[in-house]
């Protein structure tokens, strides 16, 4: 499966996942919210109920009544004396719901009496108690049950105890002379309120899928945009497998995909000038070959036609341009041994100082043949941890280069100091020199100079990237600048313990 499928399958299923959450919780909450309002209507229903029944209340209440009955007793009696009838038909019309949708649409609600109330004679007063006619299914509101102040069943539904129901207290002249009871809704069953129930669901299909099909179209759209860069990135890799390094992807971006672009085009310029350095030490090779093999050549075939004679001194012309094969084929064995990491190194404490001295004098005579004077300023008694065969390689190296590129009569100043854990070893010598730009190229392999300090003698260019290597063997540092002496300085700093 392609990412741009799996881009658009993850953004269309998090959508679907969130939209479906989204539209169960607004479902939940419209229903919760849609039954608070019910009930909020039926407490508006029993504030409207209140006041006609504190009519009636009010209206019976003029009546001879025995003064030493205890108020509750006489709410109790004043809600009996009120015709029952005139009770339930005042509690059933009261109801919160349009009266289209009550069962007994159509009915005539009667007009409740002004100022009348009907006969209370000691037997409708005072009489024993008869039973409590209670509201007619059909023709019923929600359960609402009228109790006097204390707690008696007066008419309407008996609702039984719980903490849940709605209440109202009838208050009249400060004092309660009743209750209302009413049961919440839990569950609405009026056709028009199920029809309106049905309609917000099929509409709230109806949004989810247009929702769920707008972000389908977003994420068809963004799996699409997002892997713009990508593409790219991998038209860059096609680019380095095939060979072309010079096609390049000039990032626009800042975001990690523009860095892993940037990187891209830096590792193709990295190879590109790896091509070109390996080229170029191919062909350096072959000429350094070319030009000992082309004079042995020429030497032998003066020799078998006898322009010269086979003599002491023909032969050790022969032998030094034999020598100069070996010495270059060493180097690059030696140079091809520490760039793969095959050189093996004995590290051990090594007194620095006694080693430079000592090479030192080994080329001391060397050195005053050519003209060179050699002075030192060596601190004793250096140590660091080392392989003392590879840093008197190392020293030999440096020094016999700077034999090699220094012109007679000149100096070449030897420096061996020490700053806190570091080593620093300073060779600089008189004329000629390197510009600031040629020393960053001196270290490569068969690098060769266009100004005075043309490579002379035997040399093949590989001694200065050899050093290189030694030094970056034991953790150091290597560099070069002009110096002040006119010529070219080499500062050689190594660790005195390796990590």
């Amino acid at each position: 499966m392609k990412i741009s499928q799996k881009l658009f399958l993850a953004f269309v299923g998090l959508t679907s996942i969130v939209l479906i959450a989204t539209l169960s919780l607004a479902r939940w909450s419209f229903d919760q919210g849609f039954l608070d309002y019910i009930n909020g209507l039926e407490q508006e229903r029993l504030q409207h109920l209140s006041d006609d029944l504190l009519t009636l209340y009010a209206d019976s209440n003029g009546s001879q009544i025995d003064n030493a009955v205890e108020k509750e007793q006489q709410s109790t009696l004043v809600w009996q004396s009120i015709n029952q009838t005139l009770l339930i038909q005042t509690i059933a019309q009261n109801s919160p719901f349009p009266r289209n949708n009550r069962p007994d649409d159509g009915a005539h609600r009667p007009p409740r009496p002004a100022n009348k109330r009907p006969p209370m004679g000691p037997e409708s007063r005072l009489g024993p108690p008869r039973q409590r006619p209670t509201l007619d299914a059909q023709h019923s509101g929600p359960p609402t049950g009228l109790y006097s102040a204390d707690l008696q069943f007066i008419a309407g539904a008996d609702i039984d105890y719980a903490d849940d129901r709605i209440s109202l207290p009838l208050v009249l002249d400060s004092r309660i002379v009743g209750y209302l009871y009413s049961k919440p809704i839990r569950q609405v069953e009026s056709s028009s309120a199920t029809a309106f129930s049905q309609q917000q669901r099929w509409t709230s299909l109806w949004i989810g899928l247009l929702c769920l099909l707008l972000a389908s179209t977003i994420a068809w759209w963004l799996s699409r945009f997002l892997l713009i860069p990508v593409k790219q990135v991998m038209l860059g890799v096609s680019y380095l497998s095939q060979g072309n390094y010079d096609e390049r992807l000039t990032p626009t971006r800042a975001d990690e995909l523009g860095q892993l672009m940037a990187n891209i085009d830096h590792l193709a310029m990295t190879l590109s000038k790896n091509r070109s350095a390996k080229n170029r030490w191919l062909a350096d090779i072959s000429h350094e070959l070319r030009t000992p093999l082309s004079i042995l050549c020429g030497e032998i075939d003066a020799i078998k036609a006898g322009i010269r004679s086979f003599d002491h001194t023909q032969l050790m012309s022969l032998e030094q341009e034999v020598l100069r094969m070996k010495h270059l084929v060493d180097d690059l064995y030696e140079l091809s041994l520490s760039d793969v990491g095959g050189l093996r190194y004995h590290f051990q404490r090594v007194n620095v100082s006694e080693s430079l001295q000592s090479t030192l004098n080994s080329i001391a005579a060397s050195a005053q043949d050519k003209g060179l004077m050699i002075q030192s300023q060596i601190k004793a008694d250096l140590y660091l941890s080392a392989d003392v065969h590879r840093l008197e390689q190392l020293f030999i190296n440096l020094l016999m280069n700077t034999m090699a590129y220094t012109d007679s009569p000149g100096t070449i100043d030897v420096q061996l100091s020490q700053q806190a854990k570091t080593v620093i070893l300073t060779i600089n010598d008189t004329k000629p020199s390197a510009s600031v730009e040629e020393c960053e190229h001196l270290f490569e392999p068969l690098y060769r100079q266009d100004s005075a300090r043309t490579r002379r003698g035997s040399g093949a260019g590989l001694g200065l990237t050899i050093c290189k290597n030694i030094v970056e063997a034991h953790d150091g540092t290597i560099k070069a600048k002009p110096s002040l002496l006119g010529g070219l300085c080499i500062e050689v700093r190594l660790p005195t313990h390796r990590e």
